[in-house]
């Protein structure tokens, strides 16, 4: 069996602000052309300059809505992105998979986003680009919840079945959640009407009438303010938060839960979502940096002994200069590795959880999962809080020419070639069977307290 090494370690720092529905929608608010008013700079000779730094999610929307917010003013700005790293798109990676001459692009992170988020759902169709609706590459796939010894709810072919089963176990709770989510997606989607900008995410979700949403576990909010069946919740509603933020109904909030169950109209940017934060930074006309390193960052009161307005000054690793009117961090700050020189920054601790991303060839054992035969077995796997499981979730892809299918797996702790070999049946005739394990450093993105 030979194993050729490829997979990614990313470590989730816990904040307020979630990837996708949560960063493009703010940013949007703060330099929408119909905020342009709260930005009005008056006629100068020179364009304002502008540095951001890092070219992900709110890197590259915040270069184009400034873009947008200037666009019919007589002010100019000019606008320069940094990224530590040679692609745009940070979190957001794409692994190019090549076998047997078959070449698949597979998102690491950052796969998904619903048509609720209309900016990056609009964004997309302007800049030309194709969607891949979720499930479209995998049509049959089924789904089932694990829980270390049996499967709990397995998905059928038919929906009707699958409801009448649910309501037979669970009494009213599918019922009653669902329509809480209905309802807090509504209050949610209340932020594109706003025009007036916000200063903080969880003031957003005050004036949203989100606070209570935000300041409970999503585990208290659901048992204890909305009366939820519990054997639901761990059956089908924390398998949903696992998967997508690692983290179980006890350690995220009630808003976060609600995002990751509201799933409708997922889908992803045809060979990978970074391409749309590309085309983010091509229209904003920014300059981008790509692999260059800020190191330091300082305030300056004076330039060459000439006493100016606040101006900030950004050295590289290579140890270049360059002066900006503002600055945009959009990279997580502690973990940025830059220096701050005259600019206070109170910042508290922001604890950590790693979760291990990794793609690998084979099918499913069913031996493994108290089976006998792999028919009709569930191919999006789940796993509730039983502390019996050894991953968050296991996902088929895409079936392969060759038969082999291609499988994303999601783990908190990086998983032991033993382990693969219980989960998975390895080797092929062909003995072409590939397992991809390597960990990429510390990419930070946001998870949900």
């Amino acid at each position: 069996m030979a194993f050729l090494k490829h997979s990614v370690s990313i470590r989730i720092f816990r904040s307020g602000m979630f990837f996708c529905l949560i960063i493009l929608l703010f940013c949007v608010n703060l330099f929408s052309t119909q905020n342009v008013a709260y930005f009005e700079i008056p006629h100068q000779k020179d364009p304002k300059t502008v540095a951001i730094i890092g070219a992900g999610a709110g890197g590259s929307s915040a270069a184009y809505w400034i873009s947008e917010a200037f666009a019919n003013s007589s002010a100019s700005v000019k606008t320069t992105v940094y990224e530590q790293l040679p692609q745009v798109g940070g979190r957001a990676l794409v692994y190019n998979y090549t076998r047997d001459n078959t070449q698949i692009f597979v998102e690491l992170g950052a796969s998904l986003f619903i048509d609720a988020n209309y900016h990056m759902t609009n964004s997309a169709k302007k800049f030309g680009l194709e969607f891949i609706n979720y499930g479209e590459e995998l049509p049959n796939a089924k789904v089932g919840i694990w829980d270390g010894n049996q499967f709990v709810f397995e998905q059928t072919s038919s929906s009707y079945w699958d409801i009448s089963k649910l309501i037979w176990k669970y009494g009213w709770a599918p019922i009653k959640v669902q329509r809480l989510v209905k309802f807090i997606v509504s209050k949610y989607l209340k932020t594109y009407e706003f025009k007036e900008p916000f200063t903080s995410v969880n003031l957003e979700a005050e004036r949203l009438q989100l606070d209570l949403e935000r300041k409970f576990t999503a585990q208290y909010y659901f048992s204890e303010l909305k009366n939820i069946n519990q054997l639901y919740l761990q059956h089908l509603v924390e398998p949903m938060s696992r998967v997508n933020y690692g983290q179980n109904l006890c350690e995220i909030h009630a808003l976060g839960a609600f995002i990751s169950l509201a799933p409708t109209g997922a889908k992803s940017i045809k060979g990978g979502n970074y391409r749309l934060f590309e085309k983010f930074i091509e229209h904003s006309g920014a300059t981008l940096k790509l692999d260059t390193k800020v190191v330091k960052i300082t305030k300056l009161s004076t330039i060459n002994g000439v006493e100016e307005s606040v101006k900030y000054k950004v050295q590289t690793k290579d140890g270049s200069t360059e002066i900006f009117d503002a600055i945009i961090m959009a990279a997580p700050i502690k973990f940025s590795g830059i220096e701050f020189e005259n600019i206070y920054l109170e910042m508290k601790e922001i604890p950590y959880v790693t979760l291990h991303v990794t793609f690998v060839t084979g099918r499913l054992n069913p031996s493994y999962f108290n089976r006998t035969k792999v028919e009709d077995f569930p191919n999006q796997i789940l796993t509730t809080n039983s502390g019996k499981t050894e991953f968050l979730s296991l996902a088929a892809k895409i079936i392969l020419e060759n038969g082999e299918t291609l499988n994303k797996i999601f783990s908190h702790e990086k998983m032991s070639d033993e382990i693969y070999r219980s989960v998975l049946v390895l080797k092929f005739a062909n003995n072409k069977t590939t397992l991809f394990h390597h960990t990429f450093c510390d990419v930070k993105i946001p998870a949900i307290t």
